[in-house]
């Protein structure tokens, strides 16, 4: 049986392997990168920034709890938590808390109970929950009920303004009634003074005023949303489907535009205002939604710069296998870029300005987005007003809520809502099953059974319009896109034909047989005659005029110098074509054909449009910087985390296998060792230390820690005392 733990150390290295497990699911960043034994983990998970970010993923309850844990004096157990915290939690739940957060190592346990872990008393500050010191390390006089009951009511006024925190405030040095209220408590000594001057309220006071609780019911049970109403599941997964089936076809619609008409790239890397609205009046829809479905398909790795020396978006690769897939796999891909994606999209303007641009990334935003689905989903079947929404969202994550939580939160649920994730303000099917992580496989299985069915036909009508009684797959998808405009969307989509959609089937290659054809074969009712004659009376104007291209013209007074141009071998590589007696023209750009030239000994000037000489400079160059291979970290999963134990374990096996007097200390990283120097201080236990001198030669040793300041350490040594820079320890162990 091992000996009952001495140290937070000691407690995680006591730990079974299932509860190390645990540990390392809960706060990955202990693993990352792999500690060499249960004695780094130990340091890690002590270490302020670690601790900082488990108390940030601490939703409200456990929040309150741990604050209370610290306010006691040690150990800390039901009984003593529920006489501070008062009736709103059940001792069962209680007990469960503080399960909790020792699984998550913010409390240790010793042979007497459990006791906050020395980071989380500097993480939560010198005032948790807002209550201050007490009155003994303040100096202060404890104030009797008698006295309280007397004081002034200036006094009781600024006293309840005081009650919640922060328990610190300034005395005001004029005749006010705040001033006065002050000085009654000042002369009987009931404040005390922080380093700064500043009054503070003792922690008994703080108390009393409080009547005895250190924290709001409120602060421990999230409560329930008023007349929340409950939609039935089947009108959320329903919609839900046709809000996905929609998406999915504006993505299609504005993929196919992009592959046609690119869009340059701003100097910033964004999209441009013109253009965007462009696209949302191509698109039937407003800038803020054609923007978020930019941002979308670029996350998903469907739109991209084509890193041109004039660099355009337009489709990727990865475009026309999406296509090939499934809807409720094109669905699952483009959600979970959502999901996952970085981008603060709350911060866009009404005109999208800025969108795809440099500025709205910001990772914070994942986890929230995720964390106001999950919130929303916690309700069940209930469609909660944004209020009750927004509490349940703090409530949640109270440590790591924006000030902008409301449009954060309108953002969310918007973008949430185009996907089908949420409709009729509840969570759908396919969104818990994106709240629960199922994958993008998991994913496409919740939305596929409420998409609406593909079909490969449509209904052509006499009066020039054809309707699609769902959303079109196949050929006909892409020739309708083409030869009509949509006219109304939802369940069945109308389209019509128009003589501007036929020429710009007609401008695409097509004949009007072929797409008379076409349409013929995709219809189960034939072609109307009006439609007939529509298309063969724009095929007959169609082609009348023709027209091409060239960047560059050649022009000479001399037919003998535009013969000899022509003539020359050396210059096919220009391709010239002669359109004139005296003009030459050329597909190549004019830098490049006077280039050509030159290297021909042809002495030529380029001109301006006018005729104009244009006097060129040498245009710098600069190297192409090479892109920054991306850092790819792995998931820690059960199955990866019992490898760690079972690595964790052996190392710390090899470790006490080591004889200590005179054996060699391994290398610790400098905020490790600050962490086993305070903890070791704490608990006023020696810690073996590998110290460079100023010779760069490493001694050997056995330090008593007091106290940390910074990056110094002071303590005792031999007994000598000594102050420490922590840079300079090369490594630290437990004695």
């Amino acid at each position: 049986m091992r000996d009952a733990p001495r140290s937070f150390a000691d407690d995680i290295r006591a730990r079974s392997d299932d509860d190390l497990a645990a540990l390392l699911l809960l706060r990955p960043d202990l693993a990352r990168p792999t500690p060499a034994d249960l004695t780094g983990v130990a340091a890690r998970a002590g270490t302020l920034a670690s601790t900082a970010r488990a108390i940030d993923a601490l939703d409200r309850r456990l929040l309150s709890v741990l604050e209370a844990a610290v306010l006691l004096h040690p150990p800390v157990t039901v009984e003593n938590l529920a006489d501070l915290l008062g009736a709103a939690l059940a001792p069962a739940d209680l007990e469960s808390a503080l399960d909790e957060l020792w699984r998550r190592a913010l409390l240790w346990r010793d042979e007497q109970g459990l006791r906050p872990v020395t980071a989380v008393l500097d993480t939560l500050g010198p005032y948790p929950s807002g209550l201050g010191p007490a009155a003994a390390g303040l100096g202060a006089t404890v104030l009797s009920p008698a006295d309280l009951e007397a004081a002034p009511d200036d006094v009781h006024a600024v006293l309840r303004a005081l009650t919640w925190g922060p328990p610190v405030v300034t005395a005001p040095e004029d005749s006010s009634r705040t001033a006065a209220a002050l000085r009654w408590l000042t002369d009987r000594n009931a404040l005390g003074r922080n380093e700064s001057g500043a009054l503070v309220v003792p922690r008994e006071l703080g108390l009393t005023l409080r009547g005895g609780r250190s924290h709001r019911p409120g602060d421990l049970v999230l409560p329930e949303p008023v007349d929340a109403p409950t939609p039935a599941r089947e009108r959320v997964d329903t919609a839900a489907g046709s809000a996905a089936a929609e998406f999915l076809a504006r993505c299609d619609e504005a993929l196919s535009v992009l592959a046609t008409d690119p869009v340059p790239v701003l100097k910033n890397g964004g999209f441009g205002v013109r253009e965007l609205r462009a696209l949302a009046g191509g698109l039937d829809l407003d800038a803020p939604h054609a923007a978020y479905l930019l941002e979308v398909l670029v996350a998903a790795g469907l739109v991209a710069d084509d890193g041109e020396l004039e660099p355009h978006f337009m489709p990727t690769a990865d475009y026309d296998r999406w296509r090939q897939n499934p809807p409720a796999q094109q669905w699952a891909a483009l959600t979970w870029a959502w999901w996952t994606s970085t981008r603060a999209l709350h911060l866009l303007p009404d005109s999208g300005a800025g969108v795809l641009g440099a500025d709205l990334s910001w990772p914070p935003i994942r986890s929230l987005r995720q964390d106001i689905v999950a919130a929303l989903a916690g309700f069940g079947d209930r469609a909660p007003d944004a209020a009750a929404l927004e509490a349940a969202v703090r409530f949640a994550r109270p440590r790591r809520v924006p000030q902008d939580l409301a449009a954060v939160i309108a953002t969310v649920l918007a973008g949430a809502g185009r996907l089908g994730v949420v409709a009729l303000g509840a969570v759908s099917a396919a969104g818990r099953a994106l709240v629960r992580a199922d994958g993008i496989d998991g994913l496409g299985d919740a939305i596929d059974p409420h998409l609406p069915t593909p079909v490969e036909h449509v209904i052509l009508q006499g009066d020039l319009t054809a309707i699609a009684p769902g959303p079109l797959t196949g050929h006909l998808a892409d020739i309708m896109r083409v030869a009509a405009e949509i006219e109304s969307r939802g369940g069945a989509t109308v389209y019509r034909f128009t003589a501007t959609s036929v020429t710009r089937a007609l401008d695409r290659g097509w004949t009007a047989d072929e797409l008379i054809a076409a349409l013929a074969s995709g219809s189960p009712t034939p072609v109307p005659q009006a439609l007939d004659y529509l298309i063969r009376d724009q095929a007959r104007r169609h082609g009348q005029v023709r027209i091409g291209g060239a960047r560059t013209y050649i022009r000479s007074d001399d037919p003998a110098r535009i013969a000899e141009l022509l003539s020359r071998a050396d210059l096919s590589v220009l391709r010239l074509s002669q359109i004139a007696p005296s003009v030459l023209v050329s597909p190549v750009d004019a830098s490049i054909a006077q280039d050509v030239l030159r290297d021909a000994d042809i002495g030529a000037v380029a001109e301006t449009p006018t005729g104009e000489r244009i006097r060129q400079q040498r245009q710098e160059q600069r190297a192409t910087r090479r892109p920054t291979p991306q850092v790819t970290l792995s998931a820690l999963t059960p199955d990866v985390t019992a490898d760690l134990v079972r690595q964790l374990r052996e190392g710390e096996a090899l470790a006490a296998s080591r004889p200590t007097a005179g054996a060699r200390l391994p290398q610790t990283d400098p905020a490790t060792a600050l962490a086993i120097l305070r903890e070791a201080a704490a608990e006023q236990t020696p810690v073996w230390v590998g110290y460079a001198g100023g010779s760069g030669q490493v001694e050997r040793i056995l330090f008593h820690p007091e106290s940390t300041d910074g990056g110094r350490v002071t303590g005792t040594a031999g007994g000598i005392r000594r102050t420490l820079s922590i840079h300079r320890i090369t490594g630290a162990a437990p004695a």
